[in-house]
């Protein structure tokens, strides 16, 4: 697997871990069910736009890095 992969699995594993504490958590708090499962998209699309911002804006990936501008 090149290396390139196995940082977007990591990446992908890594939301997928805060998506699932963040659930578990409003769910021990009681939070409204129906909200839960609204908010999940709107998470994911928050860690998609950050990743743009931080990584690779192509892959939308943390541990990617940015392609250099070509000269």
């Amino acid at each position: 697997m090149n290396k390139n992969a196995q940082l977007q699995t990591a990446d992908q594993t890594l939301k997928g871990a805060v998506i699932a504490l963040g659930s578990y958590i409003a769910h021990k708090y009681n939070v409204d069910p129906q909200i839960i499962a609204l908010s999940i998209p709107v998470v994911s699309a928050i860690m998609a736009w950050i990743s743009t911002r931080l990584g690779n804006p192509h892959t939308a990936c943390l541990f990617v890095e940015k392609e250099q501008p070509k000269k």
